[in-house]
């Protein structure tokens, strides 16, 4: 007798990708890419060289795993992006996971530069970032997140999203934090939370010129906070397109170069 409630092993993506720079040249000295993820270095005509990852998977969804390493030492630069916003879809069963790992020194600069993360509804990811910098080099993160596409009409009822962060400073632990929002997603919408926001963004500058860029910072109308080191921003809005509009001018302020070109398209 066939079996009524056959078991299906549903397909689900994986992806690794892992580039290291070296040297005042920022000089490509080791890449990888596997599964689902592949790292592209379009010609930007800059000193500094953007890394593109791209998700050819379109998306994630439950039970999809990726990870991506980047390093930059001796002195060495890089910008690295996404090619798009990153989907996270529906999730039939299971988690998706998404590890970064970043590491800087001898002087160097990382800035990790990926477009939104967009959360659908009962959607599931994990998302850890870890990263090592040294007292010389300078480490920018850019993390935002819309809770649903507003301009589809979308309403996110229920998802899974959790954000572990953990920054070090040659070995150190400097910078911890967690965010975990699972379940109903309106019981996270009262002012000790989100307060209605649909985008929300998370900005950490490591870097010995960190509180000397704080009144600068805030000159462009952000709030920001900094001590030993480090800053700390945290933006939310009810429009993810106006979040993106201050994330854009914030960097290209920030960083005082363009942005790259995957932002602009």
């Amino acid at each position: 007798m066939l079996d009524a409630h056959p078991h299906v092993s549903l397909q689900r993506a994986k992806g690794r990708a892992m580039a290291a720079f070296g040297g005042g040249d920022n000089r490509l000295r080791d890449l990888h890419q596997s599964g689902s993820l592949k790292a592209l270095l379009p010609k930007n005509h800059a000193p500094v060289p953007d890394l593109v990852l791209v998700n050819t998977a379109g998306g994630l969804t439950g039970g999809d795993r990726y990870a991506v390493n980047v390093t930059a030492h001796d002195g060495a630069s890089v910008t690295v992006a996404t090619q798009t916003a990153e989907r996270v879809y529906k999730a039939s069963t299971g988690v998706a996971h998404m590890d970064v790992t970043l590491s800087v020194s001898g002087g160097g600069a990382l800035h990790w530069l990926p477009q939104e993360t967009i959360l659908f509804d009962h959607s599931a990811i994990q998302r850890t970032i870890t990263a090592n910098v040294d007292e010389s080099s300078r480490l920018l993160i850019v993390e935002p997140v819309v809770f649903g596409r507003q301009a589809m009409g979308e309403t996110l009822t229920q998802t899974h999203f959790s954000d572990r962060w953990r920054i070090r400073q040659n070995g150190r632990l400097i910078h911890a934090e967690q965010t975990r929002i699972s379940g109903d997603f309106a019981a996270y919408q009262g002012i000790g939370a989100l307060n209605g926001a649909r985008a929300v963004a998370t900005i950490l500058y490591v870097g010995p010129d960190a509180v000397d860029l704080l009144e600068a910072v805030r000159s462009y109308g952000i709030q920001a906070s900094a001590w030993d080191g480090r800053m700390v921003i945290r933006l939310m809005d009810e429009s993810p397109r106006n979040l993106r509009l201050q994330i854009t001018d914030f960097m290209k302020k920030f960083r005082g170069c363009d942005l790259p070109r995957v932002w602009t398209m």
